[in-house]
């Protein structure tokens, strides 16, 4: 919460806090995550606490990329954009590639 506070001036808790310092097509970025957080929603959520820390990441990259959430239009695309990130990360390889 104190970074929370220090950079955003907000006084609530947050799972992610992301600092964005991309430069046209490079993404780069710092991202300060809250375990507690994230532990707390993925038992609200009924997640395990990986699927959930990937869905706090990629929230933290789509912020990034542009993506905002601030009325219930912008969040219903930041979740299923979320959801196709973390499918992402549950690809099977093959063995041989």
């Amino acid at each position: 919460m104190k970074i929370n506070k220090q950079f955003l001036n907000h006084d609530t808790h947050t799972d992610i806090i992301s600092f964005d310092y991309s430069k046209k097509n490079i993404l780069e970025a710092e991202f300060f995550i809250s375990m507690w957080a994230v532990r707390l929603s993925a038992k609200e959520e009924s997640q395990s606490i990986v699927n959930e820390t990937l869905r706090v990441i990629s929230h933290g990259v789509l912020h990034c990329i542009g993506l905002k959430d601030m009325n219930d239009a912008e969040r219903t695309k930041m979740r299923i954009k979320e959801e196709e990130f973390i499918d992402l990360f549950h690809v099977k390889h093959k063995s041989n590639v």
